[in-house]
């Protein structure tokens, strides 16, 4: 018998339909099985990502305010920048000025 050829008989027709039958849902129950532990594994995947996230936000607050320091600092770093440059222009200038009222000053004294 191939795979479309019945038997003529009623009997033998009866048992070949019952073994087709029965084998379908002995396929079907696996499947069901199998279905089943494929949607306990996605609930189980949907809790872990649930809680991956959980624990993403957290790391993502928490990198928030190291963002927030970091970029804090760097306008520190800015401000303490100018005021250097700042602070060696008035050295520049009030050394030169001293120097200048040195000399005026002592001028006299050094024999002149």
């Amino acid at each position: 018998m191939t795979g479309y050829e019945l038997p003529e008989e009623p009997e033998a027709l009866r048992a070949v339909l019952s073994e087709k039958l029965q084998s379908g849902a002995k396929r079907m129950n696996a499947h069901d099985v199998h279905i089943s532990i494929l949607k306990d594994e996605v609930i189980a995947l949907k809790e872990a990502n649930k809680m991956q996230d959980e624990r993403l936000a957290r790391i993502e607050k928490n990198t928030a305010t190291l963002v927030e320091i970091f970029r804090a600092g760097d306008g520190t770093l800015k401000t303490a920048r100018w005021f250097g440059k700042l602070l060696i222009w008035i050295g520049s200038l009030s050394s030169a000025l001293y120097a200048l009222w040195y000399a005026i000053v002592n001028w006299p004294h050094r024999g002149g």
